[in-house]
């Protein structure tokens, strides 16, 4: 049993040091921006499956998603242990701004490849995989746009803090009754038009000219 248990440590312990040194060539190759946009998408995927599985247990579905944030969040929160270990510190609702904001404590399974490597940080491109993971959960959950924002200044080296932020829906022009103008296209139409400056359509204007009149003048 001892000795399973420090294989596993040692495994451990050496994708630590492979997911930092990976991670920290890679980034120098194919630039920050690249690295995040694939460990973000990377992030999406088991945010789907853990998503799917949710709403199927609940008998919600995307398109009739979870109305209570707060409950919604908690039943995420207690699937997901076995990655992040969380916990919520303050609820607040900002109506002015449309918004209501989780703010939690959080510890990924990536927080000691991070704290053990001085080219790493918290809130860096490592944590676009969480970022990922948290916004596509979430806004499957809720059918609402979900932010998850690194607080710096709030965290510590034991967890981070972080404000996920999720942006209500405002009601549509049709919800609220209201018809959609259309603006008159520039110009004169035809109908303010006078009569004398319309030409039927498909016919060349009458030459009211006088054959007598152009010989006269060819003579002169």
């Amino acid at each position: 049993m001892d000795e399973n248990k420090e294989r596993l440590k040692r495994e451990i312990i050496g994708l630590r040091i492979f997911t930092g040194s990976f991670l920290a060539e890679v980034e120098k190759i194919f630039g920050t921006a690249t690295i995040k946009a694939i460990l973000n998408r990377l992030g999406q995927k088991p945010a789907e499956i853990v998503s799917e599985h949710i709403l199927e247990k609940y008998e919600k579905s995307i398109k009739k998603p979870f109305e209570n944030i707060g409950a919604v969040y908690t039943i995420f929160e207690n699937t997901i242990t076995q990655l992040y270990d969380s916990e919520i510190i303050s609820v607040s609702q900002e109506d002015l701004e449309d918004k209501f904001v989780i703010r939690i404590k959080n510890i990924c399974a990536f927080r000691h490849s991070i704290r053990i490597r001085d080219d790493i940080s918290y809130g860096g491109t490592l944590c676009e995989f969480t970022i990922g993971y948290f916004e596509t959960a979430l806004k499957m959950l809720t059918g609402l746009k979900v932010e998850y924002q690194y607080l710096k200044k709030e965290s510590t080296d034991d967890h981070c803090v972080i404000d996920l932020i999720f942006w209500k829906k405002k009601k549509t022009e049709e919800q609220l009754g209201i018809e959609e103008k259309i603006e008159p296209k520039e110009g004169i139409n035809i109908e303010d038009k006078p009569e004398s400056e319309i030409e039927p359509k498909g016919e060349k204007p009458i030459d009211t000219k006088e054959p007598n009149d152009e010989i006269e003048k060819e003579e002169s």
